[in-house]
C-alpha cells in the first residue's frame, strides 16, 4: 500500500537536477516529464482526484500543451471513477509520450480515452500541435470541435487554488487507504511489470500424461500456421508445402489452362494451412492446401447436387465409448489430395492460384477437371467415390450413420471405419482385416497411416489403463488468446444462475460478426464439453441482433473455460453396453417467448456419448407438457444409439432406461389419458407409449436433485453444477493440482 512518503519522493524528484536520466525534453514541460516518470516508480496505487490535482496541475507548467492538458483532464476524470491503476498507467504513458515526441499523430489514441461526451475548456492553455483551441469528446464518433463550455475538472483556476508542496508535506494522513495494486514504472523504461493474479499456469498443466503424450501436447500448443500469403512465402517449409501441393495438383491433371471465354466468370481460391502431427507427438508434414472460392458459385450453372454427409461427433463419441469398453485399437488415416479423386461435370473456371499465376498471360484461367476443395460438389463427389471402394471391399453403411462403415467377419470380429471428409479413423477387434483395409486404401487413394488415433478434429485422444479421455484444450487456449482472456479471473460457473437473457433492446449493440464468431466456436467446443452446453444454448439464440448483455453472457462462458481448460470426458472400460438417458425441462424458461428448454444426456455402458440442450419449437401449456416433450426427444436419441449397435451386432439383455423427475409426465405416458390439457401432445405420446408397450424403454422416475440433465436446462449455482459435472464423467487430467 502506498504511504504519503511516497509522494514526497514523486516531490523531491522535482528538486532533482540530474532528471534522473531523462532524454531530452522541452524545458517548458520537464518539470511535469519528471513528475510523471517519478511518480509510476514510485506511487504503487491510484491516487483520488484531488491527489491527482495536487502532483499533476501543482508540478505541471503553467500552460501546457492542449494534447497534454486533455491527457490529464481525463486521468483525472477517469481515476476519480474507476480507481484503476492500470488505466491511470496506461494514461500517464501517454502523456509521458506527448511530451518527449510532441508528435500529433497521437490525437486520435487520447480522445479515444474518453468514453463518454466531455467538455475541456483551453482557454487558458497553449496548444503546440494544432491551431484549436480546445476540445470537444463526441460518444458515437470522437472529434476536435471548438467550444467554449468551461470544464468542472479543469478550470481557468490559477494554480495557487490547489495545496502547495509545504502544505502536502505537512499533511498528517495518508494519501490512500484502500488499495493494493502493485506496479512499478521502472526508469528509463515503459514497461509494465504487473504481475498476472490469475496465470493460465495455475489451470493446465502435462504432468498426468505420458512422456510421448507430452511432447505431442507441447508441439501442439507450440506451434503456429501462417494466416497470409506473404508470411507463408516467407518461411521456406510453408513456401515447400505449397510447392508440394502444386505438383499433386498437376500430377492429377487437375486442370487446364485456358483463356477465360466470354461470359464466363472464374471462381477465386486461396491457401489454407495446417500441420499433420505424427503419434509420438512430432510434426508429421506441413500441409498447404489450395482451396476454391465455392462460395462464388451460381446454382444451376456451377453445380446442381451438393448434400454429402459427414461423420456425426454424437458417432465418433459412441465409437470411442465402444474402443474403450471392448479394448479396441484406434488407428488414424489421412487421405491426402482426396476431392481430387472425385470427377466433376459441370464446366467450371477458377483464377490462377495466388503466388503461382505471375507468368502466364493476363486472361489465362484454370478450367477444372477434377474436384477441388472448396467446390460446392467436391465433398458430393469424393464421398461417393469413397462410398463405392468401401462397398467394393465388403463394408456395410450404418443405417444411423452412412459414413460408418462396418464389416463382420465370420471367424474374426467386426471392423469399423469412421470418414469425416479426408480424416479416417479405423478400429474394431479384427487386426488383419483392418491390416488389409489399409493396403486396398493405400491402392485406391494415397494414404497417410498417422499411427494410434490422438488428435482429431480439433479433439484431443488420450490412452491409458482407465479408458479414453477427449478434450479441447488447445482449441480452448486459442480461444482464451483471441478474446484477450489469458489473464482473466476465472468464473466457478459458465452462466449465472440468476441470470435471464432477453432481446434487450435498449441495450448497446455489439459487433454483428465477432459475436456470431465467437459463439461459434463455443458451438464447436461444446461437442467435448456438455458443462457449457445450456450457456452456449442460451446465447446463441441471440445471434441475429447481439447486445453487450448477450456478449458479457458469452465472454461469461470464456472466464469460466480459463478455469478448466483441459476438463474433458472419459470414456472408462464398464464392460457393459447398456443404454441409460436422463431427460429434463425448464418450463417456460425463455423470457422472450415463455417456450421452455429440453435437456437430455444419453449413457452407453456407463459412459456419456450424447446430449442436448435446446429450446422447444413451440410453447408448453404445462410443465408435464414440457417434460414430455422432453421424454419424446430422449427416446429418440436411445432409438438412434441402438440402430448403431445393432449395426454392429452389439446386444443388450435389458431394456433402455429414461430417467425423468416428473411424475405427472410419467403417469401420461403409461397411462392412455384423454383430455383437452393433452391432446395436442397426443403423437409425442402415442409414440412413447408404443415404445414402452414394446419393452424397448423403461421410465424409472428420479429426484431433481439426481436428474443429471438439470445442467442442460438452466443455470446452476456452483456446488450442484460441480457435483452433475463429476456423474457426467468428466475429468480435468491437465489440472496441475
Amino acid at each position: 500500500m502506498g504511504t504519503l512518503e511516497s509522494w514526497r519522493r514523486a516531490y523531491g524528484a522535482l528538486k532533482d537536477s540530474t532528471k534522473v536520466g531523462l532524454a531530452h525534453v522541452n524545458s517548458d514541460y520537464a518539470d511535469l516529464d519528471v513528475a510523471v516518470v517519478k511518480a509510476t516508480n514510485h506511487v504503487e496505487c491510484p491516487p483520488k482526484e484531488r491527489h491527482l490535482r495536487k502532483i499533476l496541475l501543482g508540478t505541471s507548467a503553467s500552460r501546457p500543451r492542449a494534447d497534454v492538458a486533455y491527457c490529464i483532464h481525463a486521468l483525472a476524470r477517469r481515476l476519480a471513477k474507476t480507481r484503476n491503476w492500470t488505466v491511470a498507467l496506461k494514461t500517464l504513458i501517454v502523456i509521458h509520450r506527448l511530451l518527449r515526441e510532441g508528435d500529433p499523430t497521437h490525437r486520435e489514441e487520447f480522445v479515444n480515452f474518453s468514453q463518454r461526451g466531455r467538455i475541456l475548456h483551453l482557454s487558458n492553455f497553449k496548444d503546440d500541435s494544432s491551431p484549436i483551441e480546445s476540445v470537444h469528446v463526441q460518444q458515437s464518433n470522437p472529434t476536435l470541435h471548438e467550444v467554449t463550455t468551461p470544464d468542472p475538472l479543469i478550470s481557468t483556476k490559477s494554480t495557487s487554488d490547489f495545496p502547495t508542496v509545504q502544505e502536502l508535506e505537512t499533511s498528517p494522513a495518508p494519501l490512500y487507504e484502500d488499495l493494493d495494486i502493485p506496479i512499478a514504472l521502472r526508469k528509463e523504461t515503459r514497461k509494465c511489470t504487473t504481475k498476472p493474479l490469475y496465470p493460465l499456469a495455475n489451470y493446465l498443466s502435462f504432468r498426468n500424461f505420458s512422456p510421448t503424450h507430452k511432447a505431442f501436447l507441447t508441439s501442439l500448443n507450440t506451434t503456429t500456421t501462417p494466416t497470409s500469403l506473404s508470411e507463408a512465402l516467407s518461411d521456406k517449409k510453408w513456401k515447400q508445402a505449397m510447392d508440394v501441393e502444386m505438383e499433386a495438383l498437376e500430377k492429377n491433371s487437375t486442370w487446364d489452362l485456358v483463356a477465360l471465354p466470354n461470359g464466363k466468370k472464374p471462381v477465386g481460391c486461396k491457401w489454407v494451412y495446417t500441420i499433420k502431427y505424427k503419434a509420438d507427438g512430432s510434426i508429421e508434414r506441413y500441409k498447404a492446401r489450395l482451396v476454391a472460392k465455392g462460395f462464388t458459385q451460381t446454382y444451376g450453372v456451377d453445380y446442381m447436387e451438393t448434400f454429402a454427409p459427414v461423420a456425426k461427433m454424437n458417432t465418433v463419441r459412441v465409437i470411442l465409448s465402444l474402443a474403450a469398453n471392448y479394448g479396441w485399437n484406434l488407428q488414424q488415416f489421412d487421405v491426402k489430395n482426396a476431392f481430387l479423386h472425385g470427377e466433376i461435370e459441370e464446366e467450371i473456371y477458377m483464377e490462377l492460384p495466388p503466388g503461382y499465376g505471375e507468368k502466364t498471360a493476363a486472361n489465362t484461367v484454370c478450367k477444372l477437371k477434377k474436384a477441388l476443395y472448396g467446390l460446392k460438389q467436391s465433398p458430393r463427389a469424393w464421398f461417393g467415390r469413397f462410398t463405392k471402394v468401401m462397398i467394393s471391399l465388403g463394408f456395410k453403411q450404418s443405417q444411423g450413420d452412412h459414413t460408418l462403415f462396418i464389416k463382420h467377419s465370420k471367424s474374426r470380429g467386426v471392423t469399423v471405419l469412421l470418414v469425416y471428409v479426408d480424416d479416417i479413423i479405423v478400429t474394431g477387434d479384427d487386426e488383419e482385416e483392418q491390416r488389409l483395409l489399409g493396403q486396398h486404401l493405400a491402392k485406391e487413394f494415397e494414404i497417410k497411416t498417422l499411427g494410434k488415433l490422438k488428435y482429431f478434429l480439433g479433439i484431443e485422444v488420450a490412452h491409458s489403463k482407465k479408458g479414453i479421455f477427449i478434450s479441447q484444450q488447445k482449441y480452448i487456449t486459442d480461444l482464451l488468446k483471441e478474446t484477450g482472456k489469458t489473464a482473466c479471473k476465472p468464473a466457478s460457473t459458465p452462466i449465472d444462475p440468476n441470470l435471464k437473457l432477453g432481446n434487450a433492446e435498449e441495450d448497446t449493440a455489439v459487433d454483428k460478426e465477432g459475436y456470431q464468431r465467437l459463439v461459434g466456436r463455443l458451438i464447436y467446443l461444446s461437442h467435448t464439453r456438455p458443462d457449457v452446453a445450456f450457456a452456449v444454448s442460451l446465447v446463441s439464440q441471440f445471434m441475429h441482433q447481439p447486445k453487450e448483455v448477450h456478449l458479457q453472457a458469452a465472454l461469461r462462458i470464456v472466464q469460466y473455460l480459463k478455469g478448466t481448460p483441459g476438463r474433458g470426458i472419459l470414456f472408462k472400460r464398464n464392460r457393459n453396453v447398456n443404454l441409460e438417458a436422463y431427460t429434463d425441462a425448464d418450463y417456460a424458461g425463455s423470457i422472450v417467448d415463455r417456450r421452455s428448454t429440453t435437456g437430455y444426456c444419453t449413457f452407453l455402458g456407463g459412459n456419456l456419448v450424447t446430449w442436448k440442450s435446446k429450446k422447444q419449437s413451440v410453447v408448453a401449456r404445462s410443465s408435464a407438457e414440457a417434460e414430455f416433450r422432453a421424454m419424446a426427444q430422449g427416446i429418440c436419441e436411445l432409438l438412434w444409439l441402438k440402430i448403431i449397435l445393432e449395426d454392429l451386432r452389439i446386444k443388450s439383455d435389458e431394456p433402455m432406461r429414461l430417467y425423468c423427475d416428473n411424475k405427472s409426465a410419467i403417469s401420461i405416458a403409461h397411462n392412455p389419458v384423454q383430455h383437452d390439457r393433452t391432446k395436442h401432445i397426443e403423437v409425442d405420446r402415442h409414440f412413447i407409449k408404443e415404445k414402452l408397450d414394446s419393452g424397448l424403454i423403461c421410465t424409472p422416475y428420479v429426484s431433481s436433485q439426481d436428474n443429471l440433465a438439470d445442467i442442460l436446462t438452466k443455470g446452476l449455482n456452483s456446488s450442484i453444477f460441480e457435483k452433475i459435472v463429476s456423474k457426467l464423467g468428466m475429468e480435468n487430467t491437465y489440472s496441475p493440482a
